[in-house]
């Protein structure tokens, strides 16, 4: 019984996780995406960190996973802002974009930002949240016009 009690709470967390995940199609390769990504980060002004390849981590370990990508980004006036407003919302920064391939097809995901007004309890900070929201959006929305 507590088997299955854990199982049920595991899935119903995992649905909640996911109600906040915004993913789109991309119609280029991961590699694509990635490099248009970077493109579009950069051409905004944005700070780019790293993208972090999952998969190539994993293939030194002898596991093969499908192109996996994290891009780390910031705008560095939001990031500001955000911190000045709660310092502990530093814990979901850089912002992050998952580029991946699952079953011959590449989605582009990110959690939105508004998660975390529960998470850090934010009472304030609103329009910050709100503009990190938009900026994903546009970046991502720049990313798939092109094709």
């Amino acid at each position: 019984m507590k088997r299955l009690l854990f199982a049920l709470l595991f899935i119903a967390s995992l649905s909640l996780s996911a109600q906040n995940l915004t993913t789109y199609r991309s119609n280029k390769s991961v590699d694509e995406t990635v490099d248009r990504l970077i493109e579009v980060i950069k051409q905004k002004k944005l700070a780019y960190f790293e993208t972090v390849e999952h998969d190539k981590v994993a293939e030194e370990y002898g596991v093969k996973i499908p192109p996996t990508r994290m891009i780390l980004f910031e705008d560095p006036n939001l990031m500001i802002e955000l911190i000045s407003c709660r310092q502990t919302t530093a814990l979901d920064l850089p912002m992050k974009i998952l580029v991946w391939e699952e079953n011959g097809d590449v989605y582009i995901g990110f959690f939105d930002p508004k998660v975390m007004k529960k998470r850090f309890l934010l009472h304030e900070c609103d329009d910050i949240i709100t503009s990190m929201s938009r900026l994903k959006v546009r970046v991502v929305n720049e990313v798939l016009k092109d094709g």
